[in-house]
């Protein structure tokens, strides 16, 4: 989640956290937000800071998917724009009472690169052109190396990621010593994003993702638990949040038994099982009265006692079910991707702390924020 109190020319009267936070909730009066679109060129250099041209923007984050960032715009078409390089940059601005010229805090909301649309033209003859733009995962999608791609035996897994990534991307990188037991290569085709998560997830590192500036963020994963709350959603004054939620926890398929099979010709057959017969467990044999299977074929287990161990990992987590939420609140441009906030809404019982998913705001005055977020409910 981005700082909620910005830096240097984003605050230009350095405004402070609790001057924010009230502005935001509206509490320091009726929120009043505006909105500008700076051009960008390749190498995300200023071209044009205040776009004239840019009638409607809309922003959506989505942290599960390879591209996490998209945005489309709708623009007065003038001819000014490259669209095989050129990148726009939205930025959301609060402005603080008593709403002077400077009185105003503003966010980034991603840097992206541009498709380039037909052109049309309405019975006024204004000319548009209807934008979808993507966060700079697209272009890692879009290239692959010629050949085969090769990481040597003892790289450095996460400076082989940065050598993907190339020179000239800003890049955000916590370091790892961990190194490749053996040379890994990859098949003509196979995507510069698909090589990069594939070595982030061998030293359990999120995904590769962008942030708001345009910076590649290479970070280690770490477990919700372990994370604190960045932000707190609440039916109050501070909330934001817009009356109304949908709740969502799906329990008919989960299985209670999970068993393990190992058939090859060369060796005696093996089966492990693993039930749960836990009272206390709502989706257990004993409380369902009932079995709901899953059978797993596996390879390459060469003890009964290893697959039994596996047997056992399948069904705890076949036994971390997902609650998710959608809501909505009042623009707040402070999100990232993977924010972690606590939920608290009273007529669902709600007080938890929550994984974003996935958000999406028209960049408009008075729009509101959509949300998913989810949490792990242990049965």
């Amino acid at each position: 989640m981005q700082t909620l109190v910005p830096v240097s020319g984003r605050n230009p009267n350095a405004h402070n956290a609790t001057e924010i936070q009230a502005a935001l909730s509206g509490l320091s009066g009726t929120r009043r937000w505006s909105f500008r679109y700076s051009l960008l060129d390749r190498d995300n250099r200023m071209l044009i800071e205040d776009m004239s041209n840019v009638i409607a923007g809309r922003v959506e984050q989505s942290w599960q998917s390879d591209i996490k960032r998209t945005a489309t715009f709708t623009i007065q078409d003038t001819g000014l724009i490259n669209f095989l390089t050129d990148r726009i940059m939205p930025r959301a601005r609060l402005h603080l009472a008593p709403w002077g010229a400077s009185d105003w805090v503003e966010w980034p909301l991603g840097v992206f690169m541009l498709n380039s649309p037909k052109r049309k033209a309405d019975t006024t003859g204004l000319v548009t052109r209807d934008i979808v733009g993507y966060d700079a995962l697209q272009q890692y999608a879009e290239d692959c190396p010629p050949g085969r791609y090769t990481v040597a035996k003892l790289a450095n897994i996460v400076g082989a990621v940065s050598t993907l990534l190339g020179p000239y991307v800003s890049k955000v990188i916590t370091p790892n010593s961990a190194t490749l037991a053996a040379a890994k290569s990859w098949d003509p085709g196979v995507s510069r994003l698909r090589i990069i998560n594939e070595l982030l997830g061998m030293v359990n590192y999120n995904s590769l993702a962008f942030n708001e500036t345009g910076q590649a963020l290479v970070t280690p994963y770490v477990t919700p638990d372990k994370r604190t709350a960045e932000w707190t959603y609440a039916d109050d004054d501070y909330g934001l949040l817009v009356p109304g939620m949908e709740q969502t926890l799906d329990l008919a398929s989960i299985p209670n038994q999970v068993t393990c099979v190992v058939s090859n010709p060369d060796q005696a057959e093996l089966v492990a099982i693993a039930t749960n017969a836990n009272p206390a467990s709502i989706t257990s044999t004993i409380r369902r009265g009932r079995v709901i299977s899953d059978i797993r074929q596996e390879q390459d287990v060469p003890t009964l006692a290893l697959l039994q161990a596996k047997a056992n990992n399948y069904l705890a987590q076949a036994s971390q079910v997902y609650e998710s939420v959608d809501f909505d609140t009042g623009l707040n441009p402070l999100h990232s991707g993977n924010d972690v906030y606590r939920l608290k809404y009273g007529p669902l019982a709600l007080n938890s702390p929550y994984v974003e998913q996935s958000w999406s705001m028209e960049l408009k005055a008075g729009a509101r924020m959509r949300h998913t977020a989810r949490r792990v409910v242990q049965l």
